[in-house]
């Protein structure tokens, strides 16, 4: 069935789920007035895997509004996906030690998005293709000793393969940042030391909320403006650093905490610009939107993933993008021209928990930004030695 031609109680539906409504309670009194059936829910199910959890689903099971056989004959739903509902999610164990400095000589990578932008996931993506995919990188080395490596081994069991079905983090730390200190080595044989700091989404958020007055409200974040002001404005690296913007493909009409992503974006953006991070130490930017698995069904004629990501951002993040081209003509990042926009996705996920891996975007990201645009040495010490000392 076509969206259009939804019942208008399946089209309110949609709706209030997309307005993040809580829906179980929802979809059951509806089921009970008899407004919607049972057959509606799975043609809602069968258009969209996503339109509700893992945890609603399997409520739904449980009642006999439909069986698990149902959801895969007639939503053509993966069965690796209908054979993990009820299973437990695993939260991400959250730490209290924050980013202290991090190491000279490595390549920063700052990933800067909201809650829920699909950040976390798109990290988890990337360590996954530096560790598997061998045309990307021959070698990535851990560093034990980095802040992040707890986190990362927490990424690393729920990315584990490509291509394998796994459970999406349940719950992130909400105020906690992490560097993920990295050697890798590219498919020529140097070595590229990096550091990935993922930046907790709720930064973002204070920023603006302390730009519309509101920060009081918001107290228990001041931990994440604190990293960020220690590591970025008050003791800087002279290392080389690049931005990641994470935004979410198809959120464009949604809030969070009543706010749209463009401004959060926006005030992150000039946050960034005012305390000197952009015109005194970035060496790149980059756009990642995110959760693009559908983005298929939403091409033109002709048009490639990277024209329709492009015009996506350009139509409904006018204040973001136009800032952002601004900012790099001004302190020439990216050459003064506009950053690259990549279509980023994590495989097939369904139930918004579970993920079918496949990192072919990540490997692109991971080959063209982590390991490209990264500082790489030669393995041998004393030319190691001697480029270091031209290069500065």
């Amino acid at each position: 069935m076509n969206k259009d031609n939804y019942t208008i109680e399946m089209k309110a539906l949609c709706k209030a789920i997309e307005q993040e409504a809580d829906a179980l309670p929802l979809i059951q009194r509806l089921l009970e007035e008899k407004h919607i059936s049972a057959d509606d829910l799975k043609t809602m199910l069968c258009d969209d895997h996503n339109m509700v959890d893992a945890s609603v689903v399997h409520q739904l099971v449980k009642a006999g509004v439909f069986t698990k056989e149902e959801l895969v004959h007639d939503c053509h739903i993966d069965p690796g996906f209908v054979s993990m509902l009820g299973s437990t999610l695993v939260d991400m164990v959250e730490y209290n030690n924050n980013i202290q400095n991090i190491d000279s000589g490595n390549t920063e990578v700052y990933l800067w998005g909201i809650p829920s932008s699909g950040k976390t996931c798109a990290l988890g993506a990337l360590l996954c293709s530096l560790r598997n995919d061998k045309d990307v990188a021959s070698r990535m080395v851990p560093i034990p000793s980095a802040q992040g490596f707890g986190y990362m081994t927490q990424l690393e069991q729920v990315f584990p393969l490509n291509n394998a079905i796994c459970k999406l983090p349940g719950r992130t730390p909400t105020k906690t940042n992490f560097a993920i200190g990295l050697e890798l080595e590219d498919t020529m044989g140097k070595v590229h030391p990096v550091t990935l700091v993922d930046m907790a989404g709720e930064l973002f958020c204070y920023l603006h909320w302390m730009a519309v007055g509101r920060a009081g409200e918001y107290d228990d974040h001041r931990r994440a403006l604190g990293t960020f002001l220690r590591i970025l404005v008050d003791n800087p690296t002279d290392n080389r650093k690049i931005h990641l913007f994470v935004v979410e493909y198809g959120r464009e009409g949604k809030k969070y905490k009543d706010t749209l992503q463009d401004q959060y974006l926006t005030t992150g953006l000039t946050y960034l610009k005012n305390t000197g991070v952009l015109q005194n130490h970035t060496d790149g930017i980059y756009v990642l939107v995110t959760k693009t698995d559908k983005i298929h069904e939403h091409l033109a004629p002709g048009e490639t993933p990277e024209q329709h990501v492009r015009q996506f951002i350009d139509a409904n993040y006018p204040n973001f993008i136009g800032l952002l081209r601004r900012y790099c003509r001004e302190f020439e990042i990216c050459g003064g021209q506009l950053p690259p926009v990549f279509p980023f996705d994590i495989g097939d996920v369904c139930f918004q928990n579970y993920c079918r891996l496949n990192t072919d975007t990540a490997k692109v990201v991971a080959r063209e930004i982590l390991i490209r645009e990264s500082k790489g040495f030669s393995q041998n010490r004393f030319v190691r030695t001697i480029t270091d000392i031209f290069d500065n």
